[in-house]
C-alpha cells in the first residue's frame, strides 16, 4: 500500500473518531438547550481527544509508517493540547450553569471524578512541558507522563459512566463502548502484549562491531529465524534488555543492514551514556526485545535514482537503503552527500565498495556546509533531478541548510524525506575508554 493511501485512511479514520462521537452527542442530546448541548459536546471532545492523544504514540505501525514518528508526536501534542482546553471550557460552562460546582467537596461522586480528571489533564500538560525544558532524565519523566494520562483517562471514564446522560442513551452506549473497547485493544498491544509475550522481536546478540572512535554496530540474530523483523530501509526500532512493562529502559535506533538479509539486523550507533555503556558490555548470546519496525523515511516511489544527505550518524538510515539496493542488483544512479568529522569517516571502505557494486557518487563535503552551491556540482541537470528521491538525516542544522539548499534548486516538496537523526546513547566499545558522541 502506497504511503499517501495509507495516510489518506488513517487521516479519515481519526476525524471519524474526533468528530463522530462530537457530532453524534450533540445530536442526541440536544434539547434546545443550546448551553447544555455545548457542555456536553466539549466534555465529548475533551475525552476525545484525550484518549486519541494517548493512542497516537503507541506505535501502531501502520501509522507510524504512514506519517513517521515526528509527525504523529506533533499530533500528539497538539490533541493534548485540545483536550486540555476542551476540559477547562467544559468546567468553565459547568460552572457557569451551577456556580455550587464550585466547592467539589460539596459536590456528588461523579462532579469529583470530573475536577480530578480536569486536575490531571492539566499536569499532563504541565509535566509535559517541564519534561522538555528541563533537562531530566527521560525514562523517569514518560513514565510520570504515562501514569498521568492514564489517571486522567480512567478518571474522565468515571465521570462520564457516574454521570449516566450518555450511556443512557442506547445509540451513544454502544458508539462508546465500541471506542473503549478498541481503546483498550490498541493499550493492551502497546503495554502488555508487546513487552512481555509477543514472540516478535526477540533477538540475541551476535557480536559487535567497531565503526569508528565513537561508534559501533550491534549486530543480531532472531531468536526465531522465521519471526525475525520484516522492515523498509530507513525504519527504526526500539530496543530494550528485558521484558517489563514500565521498569525497563528502551531508547530507539535505526536500522543500518540490509531489508534483504532476514537472518541479521544491524542498528549503528554514537555517543555516551549508561545504556550503551550496558550494550557494549553484553555477552554473545545476550537476550535484546526490539519493538518495531517503525518509521516513515522510506523510499516507495520508483524513481530515476535517489539522493541522500547525511549528517555524522545520520548515515545510518542511509546505509540500510544503500545495502537493500546492492542487494537487489539495483541499476539506478544515486548520490551520496556525507557530512562527517574528519577523524571518523563512517563506512569509508563499504561505501567504496557499494560504489563499484551500484552507480553510487559518494562527495563528502569535508568540513563545507551542505548549500545549494554544493548540490549543484553534485546533482544531475534538469529535469531529471526534479524527478530524484531526497533523503535528508542528521543533526537541525544539517537538516535546516540541506532543505534550503533543496528549496533554492526548485526541487517538488513531494520528493523531499527527511529525519532528524535523535541521538539514543553510545554503543562504546569494551575495553577503549568512550569519546564524545555527536
Amino acid at each position: 500500500m502506497q504511503q499517501a493511501t495509507r495516510r489518506t485512511i488513517w487521516t479519515t479514520l481519526t476525524v471519524l473518531v474526533l468528530a463522530g462521537p462530537v457530532g453524534l452527542t450533540a445530536w442526541r442530546t440536544s434539547e434546545g438547550k443550546l448551553l447544555s448541548t455545548v457542555l456536553v459536546a466539549v466534555g465529548v471532545v475533551a475525552l476525545v481527544a484525550m484518549a486519541v492523544a494517548v493512542v497516537a504514540p503507541s506505535r501502531l505501525r501502520g501509522l507510524t509508517a504512514a506519517f513517521g514518528i515526528d509527525r504523529i508526536i506533533a499530533a500528539h501534542r497538539w490533541l493534548g493540547m485540545l483536550a486540555i482546553g476542551a476540559a477547562l471550557t467544559h468546567l468553565v460552562i459547568a460552572v457557569v450553569r451551577s456556580p455550587k460546582l464550585l466547592n467539589p467537596f460539596a459536590a456528588s461522586l461523579s462532579i469529583q471524578w470530573g475536577w480530578l480528571a480536569t486536575a490531571s489533564m492539566l499536569a499532563v500538560g504541565l509535566v509535559a512541558a517541564w519534561g522538555r525544558r528541563s533537562g531530566r532524565r527521560y525514562e523517569v519523566w514518560a513514565r510520570i507522563h504515562v501514569l498521568l494520562a492514564a489517571a486522567a483517562i480512567v478518571l474522565a471514564g468515571l465521570h462520564v459512566l457516574w454521570l449516566g446522560h450518555l450511556i443512557s442513551d442506547p445509540v451513544l452506549r454502544v458508539v462508546l463502548s465500541a471506542l473503549t473497547l478498541g481503546f483498550l485493544a490498541v493499550l493492551f498491544l502497546r503495554w502488555v502484549w508487546r513487552p512481555l509475550f509477543s514472540p516478535h522481536g526477540a533477538y540475541v546478540v551476535y557480536g559487535v562491531r567497531e565503526e569508528g572512535p565513537s561508534t559501533a554496530t550491534l549486530v543480531l540474530a532472531p531468536v526465531h529465524m522465521h519471526r525475525g523483523l520484516r522492515f523498509h530501509p530507513g525504519q527504526f526500532v526500539w530496543l530494550r534488555l528485558r521484558r517489563s512493562v514500565l521498569g525497563s529502559e528502551e531508547h530507539p535506533f535505526t536500522i543500518a543492514s540490509s531489508a534483504r538479509v532476514t537472518g541479521r539486523l544491524e542498528l549503528t550507533v554514537r555517543g555516551s551514556g549508561d545504556f550503551s555503556t550496558t550494550l557494549a558490555g553484553l555477552p554473545t548470546g545476550a537476550r535484546v526485545w526490539l519493538d518495531g519496525p517503525h518509521g516513515a523515511f522510506t523510499s516507495e516511489q520508483e524513481a530515476p535514482g535517489l539522493v541522500l544527505i547525511a549528517g555524522g550518524v545520520g548515515i545510518t538510515p542511509m546505509m540500510s537503503m544503500l545495502r537493500t539496493l546492492a542487494d537487489h542488483d539495483d541499476r539506478r544512479t544515486h548520490h551520496l552527500v556525507v557530512a562527517q568529522r574528519p577523524d571518523e569517516p563512517l563506512f569509508e571502505p563499504e561505501l567504496a565498495s557499494l560504489a563499484r557494486r551500484l552507480d553510487l557518487r559518494v562527495t563528502r563535503t569535508a568540513g563545507r556546509r551542505v548549500d545549494a552551491a554544493l548540490l549543484h556540482t553534485v546533482l544531475p541537470p534538469e529535469p531529471l533531478c526534479d524527478r530524484l528521491d531526497y533523503f535528508v538525516c542528521g543533526s537541525p542544522s544539517l537538516l535546516a541548510g540541506s532543505l534550503a539548499a533543496i528549496e533554492q534548486l526548485g526541487i517538488p516538496a513531494e520528493r523531499v524525506n527527511t529525519e532528524q537523526f535523535g541521538w539514543s546513547g553510545p554503543l562504546p566499545i569494551a575495553g577503549r575508554a568512550e569519546r564524545g558522541g555527536m
